[in-house]
């Protein structure tokens, strides 16, 4: 941050209660969100990019050493990105990050975790992103990140914590300004890991003053939903870019000179299919006993597209969707409406099967919460019956995608059996597809 110009700034930042509304919304790639939000109370402008990690098209890059000093704009140039947000605070001498970055899996030299900076690390498992925040506390050494990381941008201060906003903020700390309002830049992600924001907030200008830490962590936990955020830098280095646009309105008129970036890279892949029957209680039974399909039922993809389940056999069939996690939600009358998602691979048929459960004799009692289901069987394609899904309670949907599933970093895991046993069944289903 640029604290000559904060201090103009900060006799116009009175109080304001945030009320912001969203002014413009579009979607450049598929699985990539664009917004902006206006509170005219302050007022501020805010941008937000919303990304699906679970997207096959969608890669995460950072900044490498060698391509230190840049701009925003011109990272994005370089690398052919189609998204890029400014990283960490730096040294302006040589371009130095204040915390730990890395680049296409290389460490920076003379970079380093410490107990003032957050850090957002990633890496790509298969077709889908994985990616958390760590909080400033844990001091991450190089070898306590995840394996196979191929980025890291740190930052600071953390905004929101476990679906928190957290409880004080530095107002002494000189980079950060975190009790002024101004300029902001933040990274934050879901709490199932699924969903990415890149965030830039125009400050210091009469059209946008800005918001100060606790501000923009409200916005991000209230608004959006966030379960993690932390800022990168902010100021005049704040700059976030869309299809080689500065959609953001950096404070000093120009793009500012940064030493690191997070970006994102779309490449359009042929679609997937998504196939799957809907049957009573248990999908094992559900082939070639029509006793127990269910016809007629309501089948609506996560995109919007409905079509009915087969009177026939109970299948249904959405032919062409992207590869990504994608979910369908299943009603029907007389029984409990279920939601499912299985991760959608290119030029393949994905099978997704729902089971569902009958309601209780006076009819189903309203659901708190539906949810996704956790524990369906694997498809076998040997055999050719559809599975009941195979997505694990938290996590990104992949067996061994970070944290939770089987086998997975998460909470509740299976004993080692089931996961050779989903192992096994995995290494089946790849060999009789390819």
């Amino acid at each position: 941050m640029r604290l000559e110009l904060a201090l103009v700034v900060t006799a116009l930042a009175a109080p304001a209660a945030a009320a912001p509304v969203l002014t413009f919304s579009s979607d450049p790639h598929p699985g990539i969100h664009r917004e902006t939000w206006t509170d005219s109370s302050i007022p501020a402008v805010i941008r937000l990019i919303r990304v699906d990690l679970t997207s096959s098209e969608i890669g995460v890059f950072a900044t490498k050493q060698a391509d230190r000093g840049q701009t925003t704009s011109g990272y994005a140039g370089e690398i052919s990105a189609q998204v890029a947000i400014n990283g960490d605070s730096f040294a302006v001498a040589g371009y130095v990050p204040t915390g730990l970055a890395m680049g296409d899996s290389v460490v920076w030299s003379n970079t380093a975790d410490d107990a003032t900076s957050a850090v957002f690390d990633f890496h790509h498992d298969g077709p889908i992103t994985v990616a958390e925040i760590i909080p400033p506390e844990k001091v991450v050494a190089v070898g306590d990140l995840p394996p196979y990381t191929e980025g890291v941008v740190s930052g600071r201060p953390l905004l929101v914590r476990s679906g928190a906003v957290e409880t004080q903020f530095d107002c002494d700390d000189p980079v950060t300004l975190a009790c002024q309002r101004g300029p902001r830049s933040a990274v934050a992600l879901s709490a199932d890991g699924n969903t990415l924001w890149l965030v830039a907030v125009d400050g210091w200008q009469s059209s946008s003053l800005g918001l100060t830490a606790a501000e923009l962590a409200n916005f991000l936990l209230d608004t959006i939903g966030v379960d993690m955020a932390m800022a990168l830098d902010g100021g005049s280095s704040s700059t976030l870019v869309v299809d080689g646009t500065l959609i953001s309105n950096p404070s000093d008129g120009v793009e500012r000179t940064v030493a690191n970036h997070l970006a994102l890279k779309y490449q359009m892949l042929p679609s997937g299919e998504m196939y799957g029957l809907v049957c009573k209680q248990s999908i094992s039974d559900c082939v070639g006993n029509p006793d127990v399909y269910i016809g007629n039922a309501q089948v609506t993809l996560d995109d919007g597209t409905v079509q009915d389940s087969s009177t026939t056999n109970g299948s249904y069939d959405f032919l062409t969707v992207t590869p990504r996690l994608a979910c369908v939600t299943v009603k029907k009358s007389g029984y409990y409406t279920k939601t499912q998602c299985t991760q959608i691979m290119s030029n393949m048929r994905n099978y997704n099967s729902v089971a569902l459960e009958p309601c209780p004799a006076g009819g189903c009692p309203k659901m708190v919460d539906a949810g996704v289901d956790a524990a369906g069987e694997l498809d076998d394609a040997s055999t050719g019956v559809p599975g009941d899904g195979h997505r694990p309670d938290g996590g990104n949907g992949l067996v061994g995608g970070g944290g939770g599933g089987c086998c997975g970093a998460g909470r509740d895991r299976p004993d080692v059996a089931l996961c050779v046993l989903v192992a096994w069944l995995l290494m089946r289903r790849r060999v009789t597809t390819a």
